[in-house]
C-alpha cells in the first residue's frame, strides 16, 4: 500500500472501511476498501469475481494488497456517492434521472448475468454514481456464480 496516499473514510460496511485514496505521482483517485485478514477466503471470492469483470455500469477492480493484519482492495473512485445518499438528500429525483439510472441499472445486472454472476445485494447504498451521472454496481461480498446445468437442477442459488 505504499503506492497509495489513504485520505478520508468514505464508507463502511459490517466488515471493511473504504476511504478515498490516491495513487503517488499520480493525480489518479482510487477507493480503497480495507478487510480484516480473516475474512481471507470470503474477499478472495469476492476478488476472483472482480477480476474478469469489465462493464462501464459495474464498479471497476484495479487490484488487492495483503497486509499483516488486512487486506486491500483497489476500486476506481466514483464521486458522486453512492445512490442512498443522492436519495436521502434529494428526496425526488427528476423522472429522466430516475429513468437513466433505471437503464443503467438493467445494463448493469444484465452484463453480470452474462457472465454467470447474480449480485445479491441490490440496495441504494451499493450503487455507486461516477462523475457522469452514470450508475455503477459495486460490492460483490455477496454476489455469486451462477450454477451450471448439471447442478441447477439440485439445489437453489441462495443469495
Amino acid at each position: 500500500m505504499e503506492n497509495y496516499n489513504i485520505y478520508d473514510e468514505i464508507g463502511r460496511g459490517t466488515h471493511s472501511f473504504v476511504y478515498k485514496a490516491r495513487r503517488k505521482r499520480s493525480i489518479e483517485y482510487v477507493a480503497v476498501k480495507s478487510t480484516a485478514k480473516s475474512r481471507m477466503e470470503k474477499i478472495l471470492n469476492e476478488v476472483q469475481l472482480l477480476h474478469k469483470l469489465d462493464n462501464r455500469h459495474v464498479l471497476k477492480f484495479f487490484n488487492w494488497y495483503e497486509s499483516q493484519n488486512h487486506i486491500w482492495l483497489i476500486f476506481e473512485y466514483c464521486m458522486g456517492g453512492d445512490l442512498l445518499n443522492l436519495i436521502t438528500q434529494d428526496r425526488q429525483l427528476p423522472e429522466n434521472a430516475v429513468r437513466s439510472f433505471g437503464w443503467d441499472l438493467v445494463a448493469g445486472l444484465q452484463y453480470l448475468h452474462s457472465q454467470g454472476i447474480i449480485f445479491c445485494d441490490l440496495k441504494p447504498a451499493n450503487i455507486l454514481i461516477d462523475e457522469c451521472g452514470s450508475l455503477k454496481l459495486a460490492d460483490f461480498g455477496l454476489a455469486r456464480r451462477i450454477p451450471t446445468e448439471a447442478t441447477l437442477f439440485s439445489r437453489p442459488v441462495r443469495c
